[in-house]
């Protein structure tokens, strides 16, 4: 079992969904002066960044309606380890996370494998354990390289359920020479660039596991920032006339190379017809990235909009699984719980996450609802495109004035999902808003006016729901109760 994650890659940002949706629907979402380009040249971009993922695809299920129960990665990672809305146990933001690290009493899920003999290996972006930062001596315009973020040794991933850990703790790391890298509980030296560090360490545990059962989470950084370094000259193979949007788009093409190497390795040990792959993003693209962003979805990384939350999901299993594309609404929430249902692992009580294995044979709904509930930080969206351009000056050195951004803070908002309609409420600024997802996919045209009736149904589903969340480990406590009232 191997679940490989993607750090905010759009939903359009790969070939997979490409012939889904008219170009007209593609554009509509825009991009900042850095990433700015002919938009079909960025699309033939993203049809080529991800051959062996595309591969998978066609030979596995592509979920067309799957969801992130976050827009940022701390929360959306902690329900995707747990089973559970992180809400029920106060993980709200970024901060709650990173700050706290998910509580002791949560099970991650890994658990159960390695409770039932399974080899377990966490490679990659970890960000779940409440970080421990040792600042070093030489300091640049690029936070990601000043410190040395590890995190406290109870929430050190080899105290979580993995025999094996890879990989750092922080929001992001820099991909040369990063300061924040452990195996296991020891601080390590970073060789070479890192995308390739977490494919290779991934290859070395199958290769290792001796044809025992094992779980591997890769998950990888990229593509989040920093990106001002150029990928490695193999994976720049993009020509879009803007350097930047190739230099992304190689960035991505690393992580598909190295499921190529990962998928040969399993072909070589006789794995690969038996081994249940997952791929996914943690949310949706950041503004500051290129065409086509997050496809037809509105909105981005931060935004209880549907380009915030609506990410790619595929699973390839030869063994178990015939190719279909699978309509029906998904969580990340149901990854792990499927895979442990594939592995004949019993399931905890408590979760929210399902097997989706009989969903998909009987092309049945797994979920009556989807329910969102938190921060929507607009620090990603292009209302704060001022920001990002200000921000590459001062990680370019071309200024000294490091730029302050006025809006990561968010504002309490929460969203549901049932049948075919989204209704989203922000509730500093009492704004409601209502979609017809059949006939509007991309949540443009907003119908609360019109339909006062489904507003209400939705709103008391969502009270019924929240009444069932705690308080938040670190966010306010003020927009908290925003949340509840």
């Amino acid at each position: 079992m191997i679940v490989v994650l993607a750090d905010d890659q759009g939903f359009g940002q790969l070939p997979v969904y490409s012939a889904d949706y008219p170009d007209e629907m593609l554009f509509l979402t825009k991009n900042t002066e850095r990433y700015a380009c002919d938009e079909q040249k960025a699309m033939v971009a993203a049809k080529a960044c991800m051959p062996h993922l595309n591969k998978l695809a066609a030979n596995g299920v592509t979920f067309m309606n799957a969801h992130v129960t976050s827009p940022v990665c701390g929360p959306s990672r902690a329900a995707l380890m747990t089973g559970r809305y992180q809400q029920r146990f106060g993980a709200y933001d970024n901060w709650d996370v990173s700050k706290m690290g998910v509580p002791l009493s949560e099970t991650m899920l890994p658990e159960l494998f390695q409770k039932a003999g399974y080899r377990t290996a966490m490679i990659g972006k970890w960000h779940l354990g409440r970080t421990i930062k040792t600042p070093l001596p030489v300091q640049t315009h690029d936070y990601h390289r000043n410190a040395i973020a590890g995190c406290a040794p109870e929430h050190n991933p080899i105290n979580r359920g993995f025999d094996h850990y890879f990989g750092f703790n922080s929001s992001g790391t820099t991909y040369y020479n990063s300061p924040s890298l452990f195996r296991g509980t020891e601080h390590v030296k970073a060789e070479g660039y890192l995308t390739d560090e977490f494919t290779d360490d991934a290859v070395r545990f199958i290769e290792h596991a001796g044809g025992e059962p094992f779980f591997i989470y890769l998950a990888y950084s990229a593509p989040h920032i920093p990106l001002e370094d150029p990928a490695p000259k193999q994976y720049q193979r993009f020509d879009t006339g803007n350097s930047e949007v190739d230099n992304y788009y190689a960035y991505i093409a690393a992580i598909d190379d190295g499921l190529g190497k990962i998928v040969s390795t399993l072909e070589t040990e006789g794995e690969l017809k038996n081994t249940l792959i997952f791929y996914l993003s943690d949310n949706g693209a950041v503004v500051e990235s290129p065409q086509p962003m997050n496809g037809p979805f509105r909105g981005n990384k931060g935004s209880f909009h549907h380009g915030g939350m609506h990410v790619p999901m595929i699973a390839h299993w030869p063994a178990g699984l015939k190719p279909v594309r699978f309509e029906p609404r998904v969580s990340a929430l149901d990854v792990l719980p499927t895979a442990l249902a594939a592995a004949g692992i019993g399931l905890p009580p408590n979760l929210d996450g399902v097997d989706l294995l009989p969903h998909i044979e009987s092309n049945t709904e797994p979920h009556e609802a989807l329910y969102w509930a938190g921060p929507e930080i607009m620090h990603w969206d292009f209302v704060n495109a001022a920001f990002w351009h200000d921000y590459n000056e001062y990680l370019s050195e071309r200024s000294d004035d490091l730029p302050r951004s006025s809006l990561m803070a968010g504002e309490a908002s929460w969203a549901v999902q049932k049948g075919k309609w989204l209704l989203r409420r922000n509730e500093v600024t009492g704004t409601t808003e209502l979609f017809d997802l059949d006939e509007d996919p991309g949540a443009r045209s907003e119908l609360s006016a019109r339909h006062p009736e489904v507003v209400e149904r939705l709103t008391k589903d969502y009270r019924e729901w929240a009444a069932g969340l705690q308080e938040p480990l670190l966010w306010s406590m003020e927009e908290y109760r925003r949340l509840m009232k």
